[in-house]
């Protein structure tokens, strides 16, 4: 009996032995598994000197791009602006010749006091048109200081005018109305320039520039056309090299129906209004940066 029980003592030992091992294998199995290969402690990193260079590139790869971009846009917006002007106008007008008929039925070419002749043509469109400031033939919906044309030259002072009617609009575009006397009615194309609107998109902020912010559309008999479309035969007359209008042998002067002589950066044959149609219909103001467009051929500089 008593060598019974020390047999199964000992066996019980020699379990307990057993498992203890066992638990001493997995546990090491455990860490030996856990242990990852010696790591290099000389960690990589970039240096001041480094990081400086890699700042000045980013720098000089924004100086670069930002002004194209940011100048891509603004035009882009000048497009839409413009053909924002051309819609309300147009949609104005069609409500107001449902009424009264078109510009020709106005008898605008009967009034002969020039700023009355405007006032006039200002009150047909007046219901239709959102204002924050109405100036009549006073100051302060232009740019005080004037205009210059794209080709650096001044242009009139459109805010000292008495003779035509300022408003600025709610979008804050400023829009003078200038209805043409019974002498200046010319023909546009097809129809008859019965008046002009001279818009500054931006109103009196700048840049001011004609061709820029600043274009000119015709009243016609029916309807709100930007200045500078090839198809109205509008002539201009030519200049030469030295800002000089050309005359021929009679001295009669050298005239041009090209509208892009209108709309130059370096040289325009008039005031430089002819650049509304352009934009328009071209979705673009790449004649501010290129000289050879056409409307018979190069829309665009990169052409």
């Amino acid at each position: 009996m008593k060598q019974r029980k020390e047999t199964h003592a000992q066996s019980h030992c020699e379990r307990s032995v057993a498992i203890a091992r066992l638990l001493n294998c997995t546990s090491d199995a455990i860490t030996t598994s856990d242990i990852r290969p010696p790591r290099n402690d000389k960690r990589t990193a970039f240096t001041l000197a480094e990081v400086l260079i890699t700042l000045a590139i980013i720098g000089i790869v924004a100086a670069m791009t930002i002004p194209t971009l940011l100048a891509n846009y603004q035009e882009k917006q000048v497009v839409t602006s413009l053909r924002k002007f051309q819609t309300t106008f147009n949609q104005a007008y069609l409500q107001i010749a449902s009424k009264e008929g078109f510009a020709k039925e106005w008898g605008l070419e009967n009034v002969t006091n020039s700023y009355e002749r405007c006032t006039v043509m200002f009150e047909k469109f007046r219901p239709y048109l959102k204002l924050t400031k109405d100036c009549g033939n006073s100051t302060g919906c232009f740019a005080t200081d004037g205009y210059k044309k794209i080709n650096g030259e001044n242009a009139d002072n459109w805010d000292q005018l008495t003779t035509t009617y300022k408003i600025i609009l709610s979008d804050g575009m400023s829009v003078q109305f200038h209805a043409r006397s019974k002498e200046l009615i010319t023909n546009y194309g097809n129809t008859t320039q019965h008046g002009t609107f001279v818009v500054d998109i931006n109103g009196p902020k700048g840049p001011n520039i004609m061709g820029q912010d600043t274009f000119t559309f015709f009243l016609t008999n029916n309807s709100i056309v930007p200045f500078g479309n090839p198809t109205s035969r509008f002539q201009f007359k030519v200049k030469d090299s030295d800002g000089n209008y050309i005359t021929d042998e009679n001295g009669d002067y050298i005239m041009s129906t090209d509208p892009l002589n209108d709309c130059n950066r370096t040289q325009c044959v008039g005031y430089c209004e002819a650049c509304a149609a352009w934009v328009i219909e071209n979705g673009n103001m790449d004649y501010l940066h290129c000289d050879d467009l056409s409307w018979s051929g190069k829309r665009q500089c990169s052409d």
